[in-house]
């Protein structure tokens, strides 16, 4: 058993261990008992930090949220100059937990909490890259192109067969082909 008494600490350790499963194991093999020795830990343990599978389940998924999005659009907010902020999302985009989101998108198929979750956090990061594209873009086109960056990530986390080669190719070619096209614009105008 954990030798630590800081039950915050454990509790981490398990949501961390919960991201781990499901990274490896896709949402069909994501049990209490893969969990539990993917923490270190007994069962017992896991009943001191969480009243129930379900409890757990649901601090999972907002352990996800502040992790993969809301830390990270953070993060990004903070980038002053507009072409570094958007090169900083690319690289959001590129770095997120990309088999773990795949095994909660299957989650999703079956449980609507999970859904409701996932459906926040697309809006959420969809909104927050329009949100720091408008400077860049205006509003249209920024619009735009948020749209097609959820895209370019659900299909690339949807695919049987993903390639992170393609996927940075695809978001930095949409993004250079962007700020051409502004370029263009504001050349004719």
């Amino acid at each position: 058993m954990d030798s630590d008494a800081d039950p915050d600490k454990l509790r981490r350790r398990f949501l961390h261990a919960g991201m781990t499963v499901l990274a490896r194991d896709g949402y069909s093999g994501f049990k209490q008992a893969a969990v539990c020795t993917e923490a270190g830990v007994t069962t017992g343990a896991f009943y001191h930090s969480f009243r129930n599978w379900r409890a757990f389940e649901s601090a999972l998924i907002a352990h996800w949220r502040l992790e993969a999005t809301d830390r990270l659009v953070e993060s990004a907010r903070s980038v002053t100059d507009p072409h570094d902020r958007i090169d900083a999302l690319i690289e959001i985009a590129l770095n997120l937990p990309h088999a773990t989101e795949r095994a909660i998108r299957s989650w999703a198929s079956v449980d609507s909490a999970v859904l409701e979750a996932l459906t926040e956090v697309e809006a959420a990061r969809r909104n927050a890259i329009a949100e720091m594209g408008v400077e860049l873009f205006g509003r249209e086109l920024a619009e735009r192109l948020a749209s097609t960056a959820m895209l370019l990530l659900t299909g690339f986390e949807n695919s049987a067969n993903p390639s992170m080669d393609d996927f940075a190719w695809a978001m930095r070619g949409t993004t250079t082909a962007a700020l051409a096209l502004l370029d263009e614009r504001q050349e004719s105008e």
